[in-house]
């Protein structure tokens, strides 16, 4: 019970397993992206040099992933890095820190409502119907756009009805998902071709093989930032699951993840000789099987993995995203709206629609959205990354006597480390090695309008931010996890 100087302290039903913190991390980071970015992948550095860059920046994401269980084991609270970054530098840095992770979350949102209209028309051609509008210089399609409205929609209300369904629906498409992509990747390699990796490494024109390896090394913030769902979660664990065992899951999720993504671009390269792939249009994995086993059965085990992806990523960040508006609007941060809790079903009932309108805009602009999207989360994921990992070097340093479940190991040389790997990204991120020319100032445009947002809302609640006293607000986003001074 609130204290009569303490404001009531809104809570969300606990019914999320361990293995679940797993499933929801995993099939947040797998998603569709590998379909539809294979050849970009391959493009500029061949098999092995994709791999290699895939498979570094997966090492260096798993050094951040680490900083993150050490966090999350301390502060096991909705909104994750709000707590982190408010207990290491303030309410300011916290609150530009969540606002911006909260709006990536739904941004992708949008991204996946737009994918899974391409991914429909890959499997029904001509389901888009005629053209209605523009952006971007690609066409948005009326069908498209129902579908990724339609499937919001239904996204949107099966987290209302509780967070237990959500997260079982998240079960069934990650395991389900498994065993399709255990069906083509062991095909591949069994009947593939080694040949076909020639060449396995490009060089760029001055004999140096590191570009390419580097165009897919900075994309695997944006290809694992998944990860991070966990953090949001915590305050809804179920009975009998640590807060150690849920952090140590997210570490695992991000070394899955990554095997996978190297999984998939080598059998990709056995299929078919790999240059071949960078002629297909859309979805190179499909069409390749497709091809290779004049079989439409493989194409659509691939197209299947992909549609269940798209699902799984989006039902994850709809979550994710919701979280970091409730806790910030419980830290009275932003508008009370956005903090209510579905009386029934325990839910940020309120967070949850906000994300589901918020999510429908992005599907709004189309195709041309999905490349800035990549470019704009990258940069962002990369600095929220860097902050996380500095929050934990401050506080060994100022509080090394606190309660942590879980340590980095290595302790503060391990947390600099991440902090310099995140902001690697970040620099790398910058020249966009995909989109020159294009895709960055429309991931600007995305970055700005973001802050922009953010902007307006913090002025618009600051009677609301300057209601509660900043002890009071350190109960609020803490709860019974505020250390005492």
């Amino acid at each position: 019970m609130p204290t009569p100087d303490q404001p009531a302290r809104p809570t969300l039903k606990r019914a999320v397993g361990k293995v679940q913190f797993f499933t929801v991390a995993f099939g947040t980071i797998i998603g569709v992206g590998w379909m539809v970015y294979l050849g970009y992948w391959l493009e500029p550095a061949g098999p092995v040099g994709a791999s290699i860059g895939f498979a570094a920046g997966t090492l260096l994401i798993a050094l951040i992933s680490i900083c993150y269980a050490e966090m999350a084991s301390m502060f096991p609270v909705s909104g994750g890095e709000l707590a982190y970054t408010y207990e290491s530098f303030g309410t300011g840095t916290s609150f530009i820190t969540a606002w911006t992770l909260a709006f990536i979350y739904t941004a992708v949102a949008g991204w996946e409502g737009i994918a899974i209209g391409v991914l429909a028309e890959s499997l029904f051609p001509g389901f888009g119907g005629p053209v209605w509008y523009t952006l971007f210089d690609v066409p948005v399609r009326p069908g498209k756009l129902a579908l990724g409205l339609g499937v919001m929609a239904v996204l949107v209300w099966m987290n209302i009805r509780g967070i237990a369904k959500a997260t079982r629906f998240q079960d069934l498409m990650t395991y389900g998902f498994l065993a399709l992509c255990a069906v083509f990747i062991g095909a591949a390699f069994l009947f593939g071709d080694t040949a076909n990796l020639e060449p396995a490494v490009l060089r760029s024109e001055s004999g140096s093989i590191m570009p390419g390896i580097i165009a897919a090394f900075v994309t695997a913030p944006f290809f694992l930032a998944g990860f991070d769902v966990v953090p949001q979660l915590m305050e809804e664990r179920a009975p009998g699951t640590t807060g150690r065992a849920a952090a140590l899951m997210l570490v695992l999720a991000v070394l899955g993840a990554g095997a996978f993504y190297v999984l998939i671009i080598m059998s990709g390269s056995m299929i078919v000789p790999w240059q071949q792939l960078l002629e297909y249009d859309q979805l190179p994995a499909a069409t390749a099987f497709q091809e290779t086993f004049s079989s439409p059965f493989f194409s659509r085990a691939v197209l299947a993995a992909g549609f269940i992806g798209i699902l799984t990523t989006w039902n994850a960040v709809i979550i994710a995203a919701s979280r970091v508006f409730f806790a910030m609007s419980r830290a009275r941060m932003l508008p009370t709206f956005l903090g209510s809790v579905h009386t029934g079903h325990g839910t940020p009932s309120g967070a949850l629609l906000f994300v589901g309108g918020l999510g429908a805009l992005g599907v709004v602009l189309g195709e041309g959205a999905i490349a800035p999207i990549v470019s704009a989360a990258t940069i962002c994921f990369g600095i929220i990354f860097a902050l996380v990992s500095i929050g934990v070097v401050k506080l060994r340093v100022t509080r090394p006597d606190a309660r942590r479940p879980y340590r980095v190991p290595g302790g503060i040389v391990t947390a600099v480390g991440s902090a310099l790997a995140a902001t690697l990204f970040v620099v790398l991120a910058l020249g966009d090695p995909y989109e020159p020319g294009e895709g960055i100032p429309v991931a600007w445009m995305v970055i700005i309008a973001c802050f922009l947002l953010g902007i307006l809302f913090w002025f618009a609640s600051g009677r609301l931010r300057k209601s509660v006293t900043e002890p009071q607000r350190r109960e609020l986003i803490l709860g019974e996890e505020a250390p005492s001074e």
